[in-house]
């Protein structure tokens, strides 16, 4: 979702309406914004087994058993617990695993960009812009998908990583930038 917002200010504008220099400093204000949000996405949860474990001999992508009536989440979610193992059983051996594809969600995210933006006229022909951007303005992580390998105990429901750890792009810190540009 985005928005742009003119600020009533300035001549022309319902509030200060000055004319002149006086009029071209306080007017040609203007706040934009988008809103990005999503909710997690799948997570394939699996367990590791013996080649032997199967009849087909296909240890690959192998998925556990749900135990019944306990619930896949935790009751106190949290990056470091995100799934509940006690959920998840390794299947007897010779058998599939009872759990469906992608039934489980990794965290979801929402993101605030937003800039301010003043255009001050020089003459008749030209103007001045000055921009200041925010990307991810209230600074929050989005974190990638927890471990999903029931047989990787130690992991297993851990988020350890960023969605995106590089310097441009959603899910990355707090940035700020100015821009000073002439128009004509």
């Amino acid at each position: 979702m985005n928005s742009v917002y003119q600020l009533p200010i300035g001549p022309g504008r319902s509030h200060w309406n000055a004319k002149g220099v006086a009029g071209d400093l306080i007017g040609g204000w203007q706040v934009s914004g988008i809103l990005a949000a999503r909710t997690g996405l799948p997570v394939n949860i699996t367990v590791t087994r013996k080649a032997s474990d199967m009849r087909d001999g296909n240890n690959r992508n192998q998925r556990p058993d749900l135990v019944p009536g306990v619930p896949i989440y935790p009751q106190n979610q949290t990056i470091d617990n995100w799934f509940n193992p006690a959920a998840f059983a390794v299947p007897a051996k010779g058998t599939w695993g009872n759990l469906g594809r992608n039934v489980a969600r990794g965290p979801g995210y929402w993101e605030v960009d937003g800039a301010l933006e003043k255009k001050t006229p020089i003459g008749a022909k030209a103007d001045v812009k000055f921009r200041v951007e925010a990307f991810n303005l209230t600074n929050r992580p989005i974190f990638a998908n927890p471990a999903a390998n029931i047989s990787a105990a130690s992991r297993f429901g851990r988020i350890t990583n960023v969605l995106n750890p590089g310097a441009v792009g959603t899910g990355t810190p707090r940035r700020v930038q100015l821009m000073l540009r002439a128009e004509f």
